[in-house]
């Protein structure tokens, strides 16, 4: 549901993809032709808007029984609705029913219904934008709880590469840095968590003005290295060695 290069055939309306979309999300209940009509095509009268919609249903309706079956979409006289049961359709149905095959949306930093902002106005654009800090907050949670699983599974290498995408979603959440680093040290690769602590400190000194936290240096001590008593103002042994690495 994110951005395609071309609409798959014989989808041939942005705006078809974007009633998909709606409809992917608020599914199984019917919506009224006039409320679609005026949501899709705001500027339009009535009639001129609902002829447009019919076009576009039509069309639709042929890419959806192509490709979800001859029976998903309902399109009745006076309304339509995206009707399914409980096997996903979508990409965005793992989020509810297979969170772990979900991941790799935020490896590949998908964005649900991307470029599809201009279709419409700000009630379109409103409710586009609510839905992806909906979904956005749907995948961060499966992610989280996925990688926690690899890592206390001692999956290591699966568990570097959604640390890290997490890291690179939320650069400054220092519950994803404390995830990167973990997910090294378990490998093996001490010097590169120490190196993950060194960015992640250099990140938060310049941008926010701020330390890593009590857990995160914890946690580097807990690896090998040491860090600068903030407080005091005073160096734990080994500190250099920890902050020098190249």
């Amino acid at each position: 549901m994110g951005q395609i290069d071309g609409l798959p055939a014989p989808l041939i309306y942005r705006k078809g993809w974007a009633l998909l979309g709606y409809l992917a999300m608020e599914s199984n209940r019917m919506h009224s032709r006039a409320a679609l009509a005026a949501l899709l095509w705001p500027t339009l009268g009535e009639t001129s808007a609902l002829t447009n919609l019919r076009q576009v249903l039509s069309n639709l309706n042929r890419f959806c029984c192509m490709a979800l079956g001859a029976d998903v979409l309902r399109i009745e006289r006076s309304a339509v609705g995206l009707m399914r049961g409980s096997e996903p359709m979508f990409d965005i149905d793992l989020l509810r029913l297979a969170p772990c095959q979900s991941v790799y949306l935020l490896a590949e930093q998908r964005v649900f219904m991307d470029g599809m902002e201009d279709i419409a106005d700000s009630n379109f654009q409103s409710w586009l934008e609510a839905t992806r800090q909906m979904l956005e907050a749907q995948l961060m949670g499966a992610a989280e709880r996925c990688c926690d699983e690899m890592l206390e599974t001692s999956r290591w290498e699966p568990a570097i590469q959604l640390a890290r995408a997490l890291s690179q979603r939320d650069p400054w959440n220092e519950a994803h840095a404390r995830r990167v680093m973990r997910a090294h040290a378990g490998s093996g690769m001490r010097t590169a968590a120490l190196k993950v602590y060194q960015r992640f400190e250099s990140l938060l000194r310049s941008e926010l003005g701020l330390n890593p936290g009590k857990e995160t240096r914890q946690l580097l001590e807990q690896i090998g290295g040491t860090v600068l008593n903030w407080e005091s103002g005073l160096r734990s042994p080994g500190y250099e060695t920890a902050h020098t690495l190249a």
